[in-house]
């Protein structure tokens, strides 16, 4: 290597070896200092506590000190104002004391019932490895019954699907359940089968396809499958409610309702002024007549007034006398 070349490599080592030393981070000042770094300890505090709270069990021994700590901190409205609401009740305090599944069952257009195999009863070890979704749908189908009128409809039209376009008669949801046995029972036993546990079921409302919204395979399905299309009427539709249906129905009420009391308001003032104009003039001495004023709705007017003893007033514009 020639000497030219050896020079820039030298002062590049000196340079290395031989530069002021970089400064320490640790030597810097901190970003937040004095009165901020106090702020932002207690803020981090505040919220290491809230967290705690609102993800702590309210039930158990520790309620009462749950509750007030949650009224003091006001833990709720800033859980839900930082979007950090979470609830662990799927996995403590209480796990599930049974367990559901949903059979369903189709009836066809022979009359024939037949179990459709959608609930997991009977056919899943346990433990399980892998999860299965359908297995999910079973369960939410029993927590929340607004889902089962669509489940219906799909069943209906996956039934029609696969059959050459003729869709069941009905489908009909049955509610199975066992119950788990508590701990105790469990430990003398060292465990239990699932499926030796006594079975309990319920039926639950069933679902007509000729009548259930959507139920029936439509007729662009029914074409990409050479299905024959279905009679005119026979598709039943949802009914559509979006947010402006819904706010324009609120409109319509409260339309209703201020010409409601805008009417109510005007009829005592116009039956006032028709006391008015048909009261006869007073006159001292005289015995009164009988009072002409007031609604026509049994009113006191509808009462003869008494005589004016003083002849100084007459009756009043309600048509009754003093």
């Amino acid at each position: 290597m020639s000497q030219a070349a050896e020079q820039p490599a030298s002062r590049l080592a000196d340079a290395l070896l031989r530069a002021p030393a970089a400064e320490d981070p640790s030597d810097e000042p901190w970003a937040y200092r004095g009165w901020a770094a106090l702020l932002v300890s207690l803020f981090i505090l505040y919220h290491t506590v809230a967290l705690l709270q609102h993800t702590t069990p309210a039930a158990g021994l520790a309620e009462r000190f749950n509750r007030k700590l949650a009224g003091f901190l006001r833990a709720g409205a800033y859980m839900r104002a930082t979007s950090s609401v979470q609830s662990w009740a799927m996995f403590a305090p209480n796990p599930h004391r049974t367990n559901q599944f949903l059979q369903v069952r189709v009836v066809t257009q022979d009359g024939e019932e037949l179990d459709l195999l959608h609930d997991i009863y009977g056919r899943r070890d346990y433990p399980y490895f892998f999860y299965d979704r359908m297995g999910k749908i079973n369960r939410r189908l029993l927590e929340q019954e607004r889902y089962q009128s669509p489940y219906a409809a799909w069943v209906c039209r996956e039934w029609a699907r696969t059959h050459g376009g003729e869709a069941p008669v009905r489908i009909n949801f049955t509610k199975m359940w066992t119950k788990v046995p508590p701990p105790d029972k469990a430990i003398a036993t060292m465990g239990f089968d699932p499926f030796a546990l006594k079975l309990y079921k319920e039926p639950l409302k069933g679902f007509d396809c000729a009548t259930t919204p959507h139920a029936q395979l439509p007729n662009d399905i029914r074409a990409r499958y050479g299905f024959t299309p279905l009679p005119d009427g026979a598709f039943v539709d949802i009914e559509e409610n979006t947010w402006r249906d819904r706010a324009d129905a609120k409109a319509r009420i409260l339309q209703r309702r201020r010409a409601a009391d805008a009417g109510r308001g005007k009829a005592p003032a116009g039956k006032a002024a028709r006391g008015e104009d048909a009261a006869p003039p007073a006159e001292g001495g005289a015995e009164g007549a009988p009072g002409e004023g007031g609604g026509a709705e049994g009113a006191p007017g509808d009462e003869p007034a008494l005589a004016n003893e003083g002849g100084n007033e007459g009756g009043g514009a309600d048509g009754g006398g003093d």
